[in-house]
Protein backbone atom coordinates (compact mmCIF):
# COMPACT_ATOMS: atom_id res chain seq x y z
CA UNK A 1 0.00 0.00 0.00
CA UNK A 2 1.39 3.25 -0.89
CA UNK A 3 0.16 5.11 2.44
CA UNK A 4 0.99 8.64 1.14
CA UNK A 5 -1.48 8.27 -1.50
CA UNK A 6 -3.99 6.74 0.66
CA UNK A 7 -3.24 9.53 3.15
CA UNK A 8 -3.96 11.75 0.47
CA UNK A 9 -7.26 10.34 -1.25
CA UNK A 10 -8.79 9.98 2.79
CA UNK A 11 -7.62 13.60 2.76
CA UNK A 12 -9.48 14.93 -0.23
CA UNK A 13 -12.83 13.10 0.90
CA UNK A 14 -12.30 14.77 4.13
CA UNK A 15 -14.04 18.01 2.33
CA UNK A 16 -17.43 18.28 2.42
CA UNK A 17 -17.54 20.02 -1.16
CA UNK A 18 -15.32 17.05 -2.77
CA UNK A 19 -17.91 14.40 -1.34
CA UNK A 20 -20.47 16.14 -2.38
CA UNK A 21 -19.15 15.89 -5.83
CA UNK A 22 -18.04 12.50 -5.76
CA UNK A 23 -21.66 11.21 -4.36
CA UNK A 24 -23.04 13.33 -6.93
CA UNK A 25 -20.92 11.54 -9.68
CA UNK A 26 -21.92 8.22 -7.72
CA UNK A 27 -25.58 8.78 -9.22
CA UNK A 28 -23.98 9.72 -13.07
CA UNK A 29 -20.81 11.30 -15.03
CA UNK A 30 -21.43 15.18 -15.07
CA UNK A 31 -20.00 17.92 -16.90
CA UNK A 32 -18.71 20.85 -14.90
CA UNK A 33 -21.34 23.43 -15.84
CA UNK A 34 -23.94 20.21 -13.89
CA UNK A 35 -21.95 19.83 -11.17
CA UNK A 36 -21.79 23.78 -10.59
CA UNK A 37 -25.83 24.37 -10.74
CA UNK A 38 -26.30 21.39 -8.78
CA UNK A 39 -23.53 22.16 -6.24
CA UNK A 40 -24.68 26.17 -6.47
CA UNK A 41 -21.18 27.12 -6.45
CA UNK A 42 -18.87 28.92 -8.83
CA UNK A 43 -17.16 27.34 -12.00
CA UNK A 44 -13.52 27.90 -10.48
CA UNK A 45 -14.54 26.48 -7.43
CA UNK A 46 -16.17 22.92 -8.71
CA UNK A 47 -12.95 22.83 -10.91
CA UNK A 48 -10.48 22.85 -8.56
CA UNK A 49 -12.22 20.60 -6.47
CA UNK A 50 -12.27 18.33 -9.56
CA UNK A 51 -9.01 18.80 -10.24
CA UNK A 52 -8.01 17.28 -6.40
CA UNK A 53 -9.87 14.06 -7.18
CA UNK A 54 -8.51 13.89 -10.82
CA UNK A 55 -5.06 14.12 -9.90
CA UNK A 56 -5.74 11.09 -6.84
CA UNK A 57 -7.28 9.07 -9.84
CA UNK A 58 -10.76 9.45 -7.91
CA UNK A 59 -12.57 10.65 -11.37
CA UNK A 60 -11.88 10.19 -14.71
CA UNK A 61 -12.38 13.10 -17.24
CA UNK A 62 -13.59 13.14 -20.77
CA UNK A 63 -12.95 15.79 -22.82
CA UNK A 64 -15.48 16.37 -25.61
CA UNK A 65 -14.70 20.00 -27.95
CA UNK A 66 -14.83 22.33 -24.63
CA UNK A 67 -16.99 20.34 -22.38
CA UNK A 68 -15.37 18.80 -19.43
CA UNK A 69 -17.38 15.62 -17.57
CA UNK A 70 -16.63 13.58 -15.16
CA UNK A 71 -17.05 10.07 -13.70
CA UNK A 72 -15.78 8.21 -10.73
CA UNK A 73 -13.20 6.05 -10.91
CA UNK A 74 -15.80 3.63 -9.57
CA UNK A 75 -14.08 0.68 -8.53
CA UNK A 76 -12.20 2.85 -6.31
CA UNK A 77 -14.63 5.20 -4.72
CA UNK A 78 -17.78 3.29 -5.08
CA UNK A 79 -17.23 0.61 -2.37
CA UNK A 80 -16.25 3.54 0.10
CA UNK A 81 -18.50 5.73 -0.36
CA UNK A 82 -21.47 2.79 -0.07
CA UNK A 83 -19.83 1.86 3.37
CA UNK A 84 -19.59 5.50 4.52
CA UNK A 85 -23.34 5.98 3.53
CA UNK A 86 -24.23 2.63 5.38
CA UNK A 87 -22.74 3.48 8.70
CA UNK A 88 -24.50 6.99 8.63
CA UNK A 89 -27.94 6.98 9.93
CA UNK A 90 -28.92 10.06 7.99
CA UNK A 91 -27.48 9.11 4.72
CA UNK A 92 -25.22 11.22 2.64
CA UNK A 93 -27.29 13.98 1.08
CA UNK A 94 -26.27 16.60 -1.44
CA UNK A 95 -27.40 19.83 -0.53
CA UNK A 96 -26.33 23.04 -2.31
CA UNK A 97 -23.51 24.90 -0.33
CA UNK A 98 -24.33 26.84 2.66
CA UNK A 99 -27.63 25.50 3.38
CA UNK A 100 -27.55 22.60 6.22
CA UNK A 101 -29.41 19.11 5.64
Amino acid sequence: MNYERTSARLKALGHPTRLRILCLLQKEGSCVQELEQKLDLRQSNVSQHLRILRDLDLVRVERTGQTVCYSLNTPLVCPLLDTLESNDPDGITVVPEGESS
